[in-house]
């Protein structure tokens, strides 16, 4: 049976109901899609906010300023490198204090290696960054492209660079070519008083061949033992 609603000509109330309410519903669907586009809006921010966060906190590390808690001590902590031949570090020493970078190397053990006073040690000035008593340290080694058995290191200390031959044994050592141990300082910083030293690289050979390689923050002995 079909039922037919019937509608008194004489009500004009209905045109107005229907109108009123498709504004109503026009009204609704307006003021959802506005709460989603902020609602979007809002996630996309934090989302862009938490990666500049997180950028930030990337660019803070690659600035190479080191957070420790006692500010009196030395520090070391080791920067990104992607390169397996290069290694970075950055130094932190207290203000008014000096300190050297030393290296040294040869067929001893790593224990007789890491003497600051050994008459074949090198050492390099650092020009600490006054304003945050740092500097950035870069070692690479690399072989002779005139004799591939012999290599060079090269160090890159703030603006100054050296360049130095190294044996087979040792280039090889240093390669990772000969079985070895070695020690380093990591991505968490390493702090030490003032009259510590700290090593940030060493490598000693495991086999028969004894040979090893050094690298550590000193302090240089007072002149003539004194």
């Amino acid at each position: 049976m079909e039922t037919t609603l019937a509608v008194p000509a004489d009500d004009h109330r209905y045109p107005t109901k229907i109108m009123r309410f498709r504004q109503i519903s026009l009204l609704g669907l307006l003021s959802i899609a506005a709460c989603v586009a902020i609602a979007i809006s809002h996630v996309i921010t934090s989302l862009r906010l938490s990666r500049a966060n997180a950028e930030l906190a990337g660019l803070r590390q690659r600035l190479e300023l080191i957070q420790v808690d006692d500010t009196t001590q030395i520090a070391v902590r080791r920067l990104p490198s992607s390169d397996e031949h290069v290694r970075r570090w950055a130094i932190r020493v207290p203000g008014g204090e000096s300190r050297v970078l030393a290296a040294n190397w040869g067929a001893s053990p790593l224990a007789d290696v890491q003497d600051i006073e050994a008459k074949s040690v090198r050492t390099f000035k650092l020009d600490l960054d006054p304003a945050t008593n740092e500097e950035m340290v870069l070692f690479r080694v690399q072989r002779n492209e005139n004799d591939p058995a012999w290599g060079i290191l090269k160090f890159h200390i703030g603006g100054n660079h050296s360049t130095i031959a190294i044996s087979p044994e040792i280039t090889a050592l240093l390669m990772g070519e000969t079985p070895a141990r070695s020690e380093a300082v990591g991505d968490k910083p390493v702090a030490r008083s003032l009259n510590s030293s700290i090593t940030l690289y060493g490598i000693e050979a495991t086999g028969t061949e004894k040979s090893s390689f050094c690298l550590w923050l000193a302090q240089l002995p007072p002149p003539d033992g004194g």
